[in-house]
């Protein structure tokens, strides 16, 4: 069970890398394009700064993912690593029952939002905007699969994850 668990987030994890990288790379080619064409052509289509936004929207919400499973998310304190273990347990169970408080009511809400921004569509291009609205149940499944994981790896939260154990590397 834990060799899956960890095998599954990994996998997923490569593949937000992967889509994250994309869609910066795509935002930043967009953005390039933008600058030549205000200068050179003196006229911007209007498209490309739609395209550069969702491409920036959804490449920074696949980074969070990334930033999550790696343990590099933006904190306020860091989690303990030394002393007792029911310290270290306490705070690991303490951030795992945030995580789920603040990104469990995002989910939940995430449809009715989805279909909200379905009826709207983008000026320039006329698609609906649900589409990258998309990105944020995204991001939170992703999540949740990380922290699953991270909850079998800990063998249920009564020791931390060693961050051999949970990272970047690929699973034994």
């Amino acid at each position: 069970m834990i060799y899956l668990a960890n095998r599954v987030s990994y996998w997923l994890d490569r593949i937000c890398r992967i889509m994250a990288v994309s869609f910066l790379t795509a935002m930043l080619l967009l953005v390039l394009f933008q600058v030549v064409a205000r200068y050179i052509f003196q006229t911007v289509p209007a498209w490309t700064e739609e395209l550069a936004r969702w491409a920036m929207v959804w490449g920074g919400l696949l980074g969070a993912t990334i930033a999550f499973r790696v343990d590099a998310d933006p904190r306020l304190f860091q989690p303990p690593r030394h002393g007792s273990r029911i310290w270290i347990c306490s705070a690991f169970w303490l951030r795992t029952a945030m995580v789920i408080v603040f990104l469990g009511p995002v989910l939940w809400h995430s449809d009715q939002y989805i279909s909200r921004m379905m009826g709207r569509t983008a000026e320039s291009i006329g698609v609906p905007l649900g589409y990258v609205s998309l990105a944020i149940p995204v991001m939170v499944v992703i999540i949740f699969v990380h922290l699953a994981a991270r909850i079998v790896i800990s063998k249920g939260g009564l020791q931390p994850p060693a961050s051999s154990s949970f990272g970047g590397s690929e699973p034994e």
